[in-house]
């Protein structure tokens, strides 16, 4: 393990922490605003590949279906796939093609039941989206990755309790979604813990990061946040990832996760 880059992502996500700290004292509308805009600025935005970036707005695919991103949304979009129709050459606002959009990630101040389910839902549509491919096209690509992030939970501490909630809201009858399908990839709430989709003997399960540090959690959030996205951004430029030397922080960590039963 790169102890050098681990301890960088360590404290980064301590300055982060600090400072959603000191902007949750301020009771404005425009603060749940600033919390997303605090994990793109100082988080993720040093760990994805160099096209990568980070927007919010309309996610718009084939037939001209559409997914418009709530205020919390963080769209993680490759310039080199399609470009973005922005408000403004410099603003995060805008369009974003289907095809260029790797991953979505959804920031939350305060996790409950209401916003879980929000999530799920969301992902859920994002995942009825269809990419638009060349005729003769036999590639196989991975439809975009739905990420949680929340600072606190409403709930009371508990063994995995955090991923019991969203097993058990994406398994409700209202949502019915498997939660093996990868639809929901990952969950983070710091000092709560940190669950990812893994493989194991060639079968998706649900892991769970062993340390209980809140910045390890925040940690490890990036950097396989950051192996997903030059993986898929690879594969939608059809090319074989286990072939590249490209890759993101996480290839420089151990793995200290183990599978989590549900």
């Amino acid at each position: 393990m790169n102890e050098y880059l681990l301890q960088r992502l360590r404290a980064d996500a301590a300055h982060l922490l600090s400072l959603a700290e000191n902007e949750g004292k301020l009771k404005h509308p425009g603060v749940k605003g600033r919390f997303r805009e605090l994990l793109i600025d100082n988080i993720l935005s040093p760990w994805l590949p160099p096209d990568v970036h980070c927007g919010t707005g309309m996610i718009v695919a084939s037939n001209n279906e559409r997914k418009e991103a709530t205020q919390d949304d963080v769209v993680l979009y490759a310039k080199s796939l399609c470009p973005p129709v922005l408000v403004s050459k410099y603003a995060p606002e805008g369009v974003f093609l289907y095809n260029s959009v790797l991953a979505r990630i959804e920031v939350k101040s305060c996790l409950n039941n209401t916003e879980l389910t929000k999530f799920v839902v969301a992902a859920k549509e994002i995942a009825t989206l269809k990419l638009d491919v060349r005729d003769g096209c036999t590639n196989q690509f991975t439809a975009a990755l739905n990420f949680l992030f929340a600072y606190k939970s409403d709930l009371k501490s508990g063994q995995d309790s955090e991923l019991k909630r969203l097993i058990s809201v994406m398994k409700s009858e209202l949502i019915n979604i498997d939660p093996l399908s990868g639809i929901v990839s990952m969950l983070c709430v710091p000092g709560r813990g940190f669950y990812k989709i893994g493989v194991e003997n060639g079968n998706r399960v649900w892991q769970k990061h062993l340390s209980n540090d809140p910045l390890d959690h925040i940690a490890w959030f990036v950097a396989c946040l950051s192996n997903s996205c030059f993986q898929y951004l690879i594969e939608r430029q059809g090319r074989d990832y286990k072939n590249s030397l490209e890759g993101g922080v996480g290839l420089y960590l151990d793995h200290p996760f183990k599978a989590i039963s549900i």
